[in-house]
Formats: structure tokens, sequence, C-alpha cells
């Protein structure tokens, strides 16, 4: 169990920075990057196939073999648009979102749970304080824009850095920052967690002026003792601030975005011929239209090797024709129905939103983080793909499994499973004291 905690953090820590190595670093070496970062996939998925007997009871296990089954069913379905090792390659990244799933709650649920979350907890920390001189460093070269990625790197990582900084901070005011009844956050605690949001207000990502109001609201919703919470309501007006001010200055005025032909042509259409990125939504549109009424690749999708290539191995013939429609601004609803159909939309949306359908007895605040970890993977759906990128996805499954657990003030697991339960028992839980 050692060896797999070990291998666990060193792939943990290969996909916090692989971004910036590759863009920043090392942008010479991104084709051997791209390969190391292959092997720590194979690598996440073999820990999780050891886990596979162990935990069989456990949804994550269960959601994961239906899954491994349909895509075995595209891939059969689709053989003659893609050899095996092109829908391999396409398919790795959904096995590393199930695989990690399955990885984080075995260690939580050993014998090292307590020291795993330890570490993990430690691994987070430092990853949110090191984003502040990388995005700092990018801003400086590259002013407020998409580059600035933090350790994701210079490409399409901004709006990724924002979303997870958010829940970083969220998730330490939980176990930091909280009073002891579990009622409220401390103040003076919660004004040392803010800055780690610094990054967000750096790049020009607009999600950030959704998670914003909603993260202050969940923090500052204390009922009759709402002037405890002046001070943090201050600190978010300070953020609100220099989002508009960095995003007005570098994109375009902020009151354009309630604009609707500008929302028209962010969300929903723009001309495929121009050389203007696709909007999130016509990408759906003109899936479903080159789909048509065939129920084979509406169920099981087009493929898996249909976004794959480029880096490491070629595109597909298909993966060139439709390259316009599957680079750029992907949704996850998107790129995950496009490959493994309506079947592979249902699974992963099955696995994120588990911890959603049963809720343990929580203390306020960690209600409040339940419920905008529950916001923000919603979000996902709509406004990119994070969740197939590996830190982000390692990251949100520590958070679920912890959430869903019982844990006492110093977020350490009080339970064990000693049989691993059922379908109900996915994530025990005892009543508070």
């Amino acid at each position: 169990m050692r060896l797999k905690l070990f291998l666990f953090f060193i792939i943990a820590l290969m996909s916090s920075m692989n971004g910036a190595l590759g863009t920043m670093i090392f942008p010479s070496s991104e084709r051997t990057i791209r390969m190391a970062m292959a092997l720590c996939d194979g690598t996440m998925i073999l820990l999780g196939l050891s886990s596979v007997f162990t935990h069989r009871n456990f949804y994550g296990v269960r959601l994961w073999l239906l899954f491994v089954i349909g895509a075995v069913l595209t891939i059969i379905l689709t053989s003659d648009r893609f050899g095996i090792v092109e829908q391999l390659n396409g398919v790795r990244a959904l096995l590393f979102y199930f695989a990690s799933l399955v990885v984080t709650y075995d260690l939580f649920t050993s014998d090292l749970g307590d020291l795993f979350v330890d570490l993990m907890t430690k691994f987070i920390i430092l990853f949110a304080i090191v984003q502040i001189p990388f995005a700092g460093y990018q801003f400086l070269k590259y002013g407020a824009s998409d580059a600035v990625g933090g350790t994701f790197g210079l490409v399409g990582g901004s709006g990724m850095l924002s979303q997870i900084l958010y829940i970083i901070c969220f998730f330490l005011l939980v176990r930091y920052a909280s009073l002891e009844d579990g009622s409220h956050f401390k103040i003076g605690k919660t004004l040392l967690f803010i800055p780690l949001l610094i990054p967000t207000m750096l790049n020009e990502t607009k999600i950030s002026f959704v998670l914003l109001p909603v993260f202050l609201l969940l923090i500052v919703a204390t009922g009759k003792k709402i002037y405890r919470s002046v001070a943090i309501l201050l600190m978010g007006v300070v953020i609100a601030f220099m989002l508009n001010y960095f995003y007005s200055e570098t994109v375009q005025d902020t009151r354009n975005l309630l604009d609707r032909d500008y929302l028209d042509r962010y969300m929903l259409h723009v001309n495929p011929q121009s050389n203007e990125d696709l909007p999130r939504l016509q990408r759906l549109a003109i899936m479903f239209q080159m789909m048509g009424k065939d129920v084979g690749a509406i169920t099981l999708g087009m493929g898996y090797g249909v976004m794959g290539g480029g880096s490491v191995m070629n595109v597909s013939r298909l993966g060139r024709r439709l390259y316009y429609l599957v680079t750029g601004s992907r949704i996850l609803l998107f790129s995950v129905w496009i490959q493994g159909g309506l079947l592979a939309v249902l699974l992963v949306g099955a696995t994120m939103f588990r911890f959603a359908w049963r809720r343990p007895h929580y203390l306020y605040v960690r209600r409040r983080f339940h419920r905008f970890l529950l916001f923000s993977l919603l979000l996902v759906w709509f406004y990119n793909e994070a969740m197939t990128e590996r830190l982000f996805a390692v990251l949100i499954w520590f958070f679920v499994i912890w959430i869903s657990r019982y844990t006492d003030e110093d977020g350490r697991s009080n339970v064990r499973d000693e049989q691993d339960g059922g379908a109900d028992e996915a994530f025990p839980s005892v009543p508070q004291q």
C-alpha cells in the first residue's frame, strides 16, 4: 500500500506540473512530457485494477466496469474508422478518470487513510501556494489572459486553474477556518486563505464571475450573524473589482458580457468556416446533426479515436476532417458524448454526482462545501472538460470522498471499511456526536 501511495503522489505531482513543463520550462521536450503522462495514465489504471476485487462493492468500481463494457462496444462499432491503438489512446483519459476515483477510495479506506489525508492536504496547500508566483510571472509576461494558467501552463489551463482554486480555498476554509461547532467560519483565518484566489484575478476567465459570487454567498450566509462576515465581503469586493478591472483592460467592458449578440457568439453560433473558436453549445448542435438518426452513434458515440493524436501519435483521418469541431473550447458534455455516446455520458455523470445522492449528516460549513462542490461540477459539463484532466480529477475525487465520509475536527477519517459495504455503504458514515 505504501508503494501505491508513493506512485499516487508521483502521478499527482507530474500531473500538476506537466503543463508548465511542456509550455514554459522544457517546451522543446513536449513530446517526451506527453509520453511521460501516458506512462502516468497507464500506472494509475493499473493501480485502479489492483483495487477492483478488494472494493468490488464500491460504486466507482461497478460504474468503471460498465464504462469499460460500453467502451468495448464503441470500439467494435467504430472499428472501421479507427485502429485499436487510436481508440486506446483516445479512451485513456476517461479510464484515468474512473481509475483515480478507485485508487483514491482505496487509499482513503486503507490503514494509511489518515496519513493519506494529511499528505494530500499538504500537497493541496503547496499546489495552491505555488500557483501565485507562477501566475504572477505569467501575468507580468503575457498580461491578464488565458496564458495565466499557473502550473497548468500557457495553453488552456486558466479556466481550470480558477475552478480548482475556488474549490481548494473552500476546502481549506472548512478544515482550518471553521468554528468548533461547524456553524460558521472564523473571520481572521478566512482572510488568511482568501489570497490563494489571487491567480483567478490575473487571468481573464469568465468562470470567475460565476464562481466568486456563489463562493462568497456560501461562506457568508450566516443568518442573523451576517455582521461577522463584513470583512469577508469587503475582501470579496476587492477580488470582484480586480476581476472586473483586468478583464475590462485586456478583453472588453464587462457590461458587454450580458449583451445578447455577445452571448450568442460566445455560447451559440459563429460561422464554422471562420477562424473563430466554435461556441461550446454550437459544437453540440453540429455533433447531433452529424449523428442524425443513427441510434448507434447517439448511444455509443463516434469512437474514442476522434479526438486523440497529434502529439505522440498521428491524428486519425476522421479526426483531421473534424479538426474544426474537436479543437478549442470543448465542454465535457460534448467531448464525452461524441466519443462514447449517451452511455458514456450517463456513466461519467453517475460517477461524478453519486456523492450528491446520499448525503451524511454534515456540520453546517461542510454542507456549504458540499453545495459548492456540486455547483462547480455541474458547471464543468457546460464550461470545459476539466474532469478529464488528470490533476483536476485526482483533487476532485479526494474532495468528494472526504466530504462524503464522517470526519472529525482534524479532517481525519474515523471510518474503516471492513467488508466495503454495499451500494448504500459506498461512503459509510456515522452520526455526529
